[in-house]
């Protein structure tokens, strides 16, 4: 796994082994745990960090739990790798993460972008695929709950009440979720312009190798975004670039 993220507002990629990873995140379990367990006061609520609230107070949906043998619906997954990606998407302001699929990644990040919205105030979330039909299946999705919708209605019924959406799920367009609290998360298509429609607190770009005008995006939102996430397979591109160019920078260093 690879992982590049701005530490400091430099760009940091990391090809990690399993060794590697595992001592780098016992090297980080304490300030982890200090980022998991600190409690944040939201009026009369309390608010959990994200993998905790994934893994704890909902669940996803496996789209090939029959043939696993598995529930269709189960808790966040625990993987070793979850903890530090967590620790830096609370830390960093700039993140691009290549993956290879089978990694949940991407739900991940939608978990993140989730929690952002349901528990804080005015938090304005835009997630850009490539096709309208992905940006659906992202946020509430068509026939099957998104992967956004799913995070929502998975949570116990008392979680829910204390965070309200604007209205009930089935009046929402398929590819808005937007709480009483002021937040949304929102999906896009390909296209610059479908950012400049917006002032997003976080954007995250799927699959940004394979996303149309990615780096026009990208200039698009950096002016106005606290937090940019790209995370993608492996493809020729302006994210690729990036990648190579970082991780050539962490290797060989002046």
């Amino acid at each position: 796994m690879g992982i590049a993220t701005a530490v400091n507002n430099r760009w940091c990629l990391e090809r990690l082994s399993d060794a590697e990873l595992d001592a780098r995140v016992r090297v980080r379990q304490s300030v982890w745990e200090d980022c998991e367990e600190e409690k944040c006061m939201e009026g009369d609520g309390i608010v959990p960090g994200p993998l905790y609230w994934m893994q704890n107070h909902t669940k996803t949906h496996d789209e090939h739990w029959l043939e696993k043998g598995t529930k269709p619906d189960s808790p966040f997954p625990d993987k070793p790798y979850f903890p530090w990606l967590v620790w830096h998407l609370m830390n960093d302001r700039r993140q691009f993460i290549p993956k290879s699929r089978e990694m949940m990644a991407t739900w991940l990040l939608i978990g993140y972008g989730a929690w952002k919205a349901q528990f804080f105030p005015t938090v304005q979330v835009i997630v850009q695929t490539q096709k309208d039909e992905k940006v659906v299946d992202l946020i509430k999705g068509r026939g099957t709950p998104g992967y956004a919708r799913t995070l929502y209605e998975q949570q116990p019924a008392w979680l829910k009440a204390r965070h309200p959406l604007t209205k009930a799920m089935k009046d929402l367009p398929e590819d808005l979720i937007s709480w009483a609290n002021g937040s949304s998360i929102r999906g896009v298509p390909k296209g610059a312009d479908q950012i400049r429609q917006y002032h997003p607190t976080i954007v995250i770009f799927d699959e940004a190798a394979h996303l149309d005008e990615f780096r026009e995006s990208y200039g698009a939102a950096e002016p106005v975004c606290s937090q940019i996430i790209a995370v993608s397979s492996a493809a020729p591109s302006f994210f690729g670039d990036i990648c190579v160019e970082a991780w050539t920078a962490a290797h060989n260093p002046r």
